[in-house]
């Protein structure tokens, strides 16, 4: 698959999105952007992360109950990025102000700038799941040589650079239309089996667990705030922010390059969980590793925020194939929820007793993780035969089949909208046809009595379209498309 025709094919039309997108990452994270302003810990006190997260908590509650508010998004997005930009101001620049007044604008601030970042994931749900996962890791990538760009810069540049972030980020999100966007391939990913209990269990243990054991690394931004009154200077904390930001984007594109299959989610397990005892390590040692707690720090941080973005996408639509941003909601609201808990019980208990609970949290998020990604693989291991144990899902009625297996009109319909969605030629539609019945190239170049390596270059131009990298994936993607296809047919509305 050539990646870079594959990303800048996702990417066209976007333009807009990404410069949004950076710019809203950026807003999130400029009370703690040391060029801006002196950064203190008590702009993590629990209390703004508290209304966070009941604002955007209940948001999710409602949609999780069906509540659609499209009517009313319009004035959302233009409320949110007027009370962000005002907000981000007066946290930058606001002065004479009281402590309590204080604790309201920084109430304000974290509630619109985090609202900010989910109505832009939720902006993204039109694109698709590939083609938004490309625009997140874009942006991340532009918010870091930003980032690192304003180390380097005079103050004044800094001032009306990030005075203007907000104005940007929120005029972005209120124009951006993503059915505007030109026509481009935008694959899904595998999502969760939610038939019983366990695989319910599963599937949001997998999603909140990494977030739990982030937030018990609010404790180690006090670690580096002393170096800005050291002989570490400002912008050179700032540049180490920067070129964390941008390795968090590297890594989330290599994410969508080698892991946009059953495993995209374990990732989210893998990295996170285990780098979190490295930041405790480097922020006990910040004197002398500060870069590498920064670079630990604000590129898994980057990773999580993808990966939270990214949850509307990890569960079946609804009815007539709607793709709920619930899970958005919900996530995000875990993660502040979680932020806020580990920043009160750092602000009460002795600093041993902290870090003992820390460690504690770490290590059996790791255990229970473990657990249930075993589970998830075990799950998930008969995927390319068949998947109809999973009653009530569409895979269930429209059942992928194995080599030898009749040839079947519903596979046959199935790949036949594949390739009407991605303008596949007659010969590579052939070649879909039969792999998705799990045949391999020697009996494809029988079937269709053409040489091996021609199929193999069929096959090679097929996957390019699809944005996959594998039979396996191929696959997953068709056991995707018959879940929608079950999905409009059991809401006749969506038909019309």
């Amino acid at each position: 698959m050539d990646s870079s025709r594959s990303l800048k094919a996702s990417l066209r039309g976007t333009r807009c999105a990404v410069i949004g997108v950076a710019c809203a990452l950026m807003v999130l994270e400029i009370q703690r952007m040391p060029v801006g302003h002196a950064v203190s810990f008590s702009m993590f006190a629990p209390v703004p992360y508290v209304f966070e997260a009941i604002l955007i908590g209940t948001v999710g509650m409602a949609l999780a109950r069906g509540r659609r508010h499209g009517a009313a998004l319009g004035a959302v997005r233009a409320v949110t990025a007027a009370v962000a930009t005002v907000s981000t101001w007066l946290v930058m620049w606001g002065i004479g102000f009281d402590d309590a007044v204080m604790v309201q604008i920084r109430i304000a601030y974290r509630i619109s700038t985090g609202l900010l970042v989910v109505l832009w994931g939720e902006r993204l749900i039109g694109l698709g799941a590939w083609r938004a996962a490309c625009v997140i890791a874009a942006g991340c990538l532009l918010s870091g040589v930003a980032t690192l760009a304003l180390a380097f810069v005079p103050q004044v540049v800094v001032d009306g650079f990030l005075g203007l972030l907000p104005v940007a980020a929120g005029a972005a999100l209120v124009s951006f239309r993503p059915d505007r966007c030109p026509a481009a391939p935008s694959p899904a990913l595998p999502v969760f089996t939610l038939a019983t209990m366990r695989e319910r269990v599963v599937a949001v243990g997998l999603v909140v667990l990494p977030l739990l054991c982030r937030a018990t690394t609010i404790s180690t931004q006090h670690s580096w705030m002393q170096l800005q009154q050291q002989a570490v200077a400002s912008a050179d904390i700032q540049a180490a922010i920067g070129a964390a930001i941008i390795i968090g984007g590297g890594v989330v594109g290599l994410i969508l390059r080698f892991a946009w299959s059953r495993s995209f989610v374990l990732v989210f397990d893998l990295v996170v969980v285990p780098v979190t005892f490295m930041a405790f390590y480097t922020a006990s040692l910040a004197n002398d590793l500060w870069a590498l707690h920064f670079l630990i720090v604000d590129s898994t941080y980057k990773i999580v925020l993808f990966y939270v973005l990214m949850t509307p996408f990890l569960f079946p639509p609804q009815k007539g194939g709607f793709v709920s941003s619930a899970p958005l909601y919900g996530s995000f609201a875990f993660l502040i929820a979680a932020r806020a808990l580990f920043s009160g019980l750092h602000a009460v208990l002795p600093a041993s007793t902290y870090a003992a609970v820390a460690v504690v949290t770490v290590l059996a998020v790791f255990a229970v993780a473990s657990v249930l990604a075993l589970l998830y693989v075990h799950q998930h291991a008969g995927v390319m035969a068949v998947s109809a144990d999973a009653p009530g899902r569409g895979a269930a009625r429209v059942p992928m089949p194995v080599a030898g297996a009749p040839l079947r009109p519903a596979m046959e319909h199935l790949c036949a909208m594949v390739g009407d969605r991605f303008e596949l030629t007659p010969r590579e539609r052939d070649v879909l046809f039969l792999l998705a019945q799990n045949y391999r190239a020697p009996y494809i170049a029988e079937k269709l009595v053409v040489s091996q390596s021609t199929v193999k270059t069929h096959m090679r131009n097929l996957y390019g379209k699809l944005g996959v990298h594998s039979q396996a994936e191929l696959l997953l993607l068709i056991d995707r498309e018959a879940e929608g296809l079950s999905a409009r047919e059991e809401d006749p509305a969506s038909l019309r």
